[in-house]
């Protein structure tokens, strides 16, 4: 009995490894087309770091979880994050990364951080977790590193607005 449950739990495993593949090449595509189209050097850079960090860990996952996959086959937070990427990405293509967006994705940072903290929890292979706690780490940092970039800046004499 126990080898047909430790199945089902590598069988829902492979799904939600299959949903942070989804996430990371959409979140690759969409940093580095917004990388093209940001007027700051320095969250440029940010965006280039996060379209790479992306794709090489999209790279370290198992080849299983790199089988196209339906957002119902993984949690509701990560398709959303993915459709949050994805929608932006399409976005990009007819206008310039807006403030709004930049809002935005102050928060999806912080949504993609919790999908994937819990998802490092559920997982048993130890080379997976390790992959994902990297991932997890890098993306707290460039998150951390990415915020002050994100803020509204005045303009003229306008109040300093933040949203956190």
């Amino acid at each position: 009995m126990q080898y047909v449950g430790s199945a089902k739990s590598e069988y829902g495993e492979e799904r939600m490894l299959s949903g942070v593949y989804a996430v990371c090449v959409a979140a690759q595509r969409f940093f580095q087309q917004a990388a093209q189209h940001a007027a700051d050097s320095n969250l440029r850079y940010k965006f280039r770091e996060l379209a790479n960090l992306h794709e090489t860990t999209a790279q370290q996952l198992p080849a299983t979880a790199k089988q196209q996959a339906t957002p119902q086959d993984y949690s509701s937070e990560l398709a959303a994050v993915q459709f949050w990427y994805l929608h932006q990405q399409a976005v990009l293509h007819s206008q310039p990364v807006t403030q709004s967006v930049l809002t935005e994705l102050a928060g999806l940072l912080q949504q993609q951080l919790h999908a994937l903290k819990q998802l490092i929890r559920a997982v048993h292979c130890r080379t997976t977790k390790v992959t994902l706690a990297h991932l997890s780490a890098a993306l707290q940092m460039a998150s951390d590193q990415l915020q002050p970039l994100l803020q509204v800046l005045p303009v003229g004499r306008q109040n300093v607005q933040t949203k956190n």
